[in-house]
């Protein structure tokens, strides 16, 4: 899980443009829950180019677990807080009416997968204050969720988690702590995403190991006595070693799944060998133009 900057809302979510589905369907919302705690259709968030935009903002990854929104399935729009009803965990009764006045705000509306919104997250949305919580569009309270929105200008999900070399998520601090129950809430420990980290990351250590190996094979090689009768061989490793880090780069790349789990294990070895590496790349590149 990592953050992700939100881009600018579509037009027709637009609530500075009255005319807009967004802020006409939100005057309706208020002037139904007056009456009545359920029974609305919410349109406006799936209308115009909203989840061409949401696609475009995650990098057509889930904005819970990142793994890719599979050309097969379609990815739902998910409200972080929920539109119809809530509770603070799935052992509770749904509670009427939700967040029906976020239902079309761009602000509340993500990217997830399949498994995340409709297998774990569902209508969760525990606080650590449940008596804090808004209830109505016009109550004058600031809620304090124990969900990280991976949207949040003020949060970093990694200051609340970790990943291991085995692809396992873990939290930071305390039982019960924001990163606990963001893991568990969305799911994110669940057996089949965790083999799918397991993979990667090993795929990630195995690249290292080579990366160390040609980087400490051509220090020798190049001190060698016989160096310059080693010339080609040490040309072919440089080039395996470029082969090889290029592939460890892309995986760091954006449209990259599990960014979160690649950046815990990759940033301190891209921080003591990156500038290493670069300077070799360089001056290899320079000798074969000059040859």
């Amino acid at each position: 899980m990592i953050h992700i900057k939100r881009i600018e809302c579509p037009e027709v979510l637009d609530f500075s443009n009255p005319d807009s589905e967004g802020s006409k369907e939100l005057q309706e919302a208020i002037k139904h829950f007056e009456k009545d705690d359920r029974n609305f259709e919410f349109k406006a968030y799936k209308k115009g180019n909203v989840k061409e935009i949401l696609e475009t903002m995650f990098n057509y990854k889930c904005a819970y677990c990142e793994s890719r929104i599979s050309p097969v399935t379609y990815g739902d729009i998910e409200h972080f807080r929920p539109k119809k009803a809530y509770h603070s965990s799935n052992d509770e009764d749904l509670k009427y009416p939700g967040y029906y006045w976020l239902a079309m705000n761009w602000e509340n509306l993500l990217l997830a997968c399949d498994t995340c919104n409709r297998t774990y997250k569902k209508n969760q949305f525990p606080l650590l204050d449940d008596n804090n919580r808004k209830k109505r569009h016009d109550n004058d309270i600031i809620e304090d969720p124990k969900l990280i929105d991976p949207c949040d200008e003020d949060i970093d999900p990694q200051d609340y988690m970790y990943f291991t070399k085995e692809g396992i998520v873990k939290y930071i601090g305390e039982e019960g702590s924001k990163g606990d129950i963001s893991i568990h809430v969305y799911g994110l420990y669940n057996p089949k995403l965790t083999e799918n980290r397991k993979e990667l990351a090993i795929d990630i250590e195995d690249k290292k190991t080579l990366i160390l190996g040609y980087l400490k094979r051509i220090s020798k090689l190049t001190k060698a006595s016989n160096a310059e009768e080693l010339k080609e061989v040490i040309e072919s490793d440089v080039k395996d070693l470029e082969i090889v880090y290029n592939s460890l780069n892309r995986i760091n790349l954006p449209t990259a799944p599990y960014l979160g789990m690649v950046n815990n294990l990759t940033a301190d070895f891209f921080t003591e060998y990156g500038p290493i590496i670069e300077k070799l790349l360089s001056r290899f590149n320079q000798l074969t133009d000059n040859n």
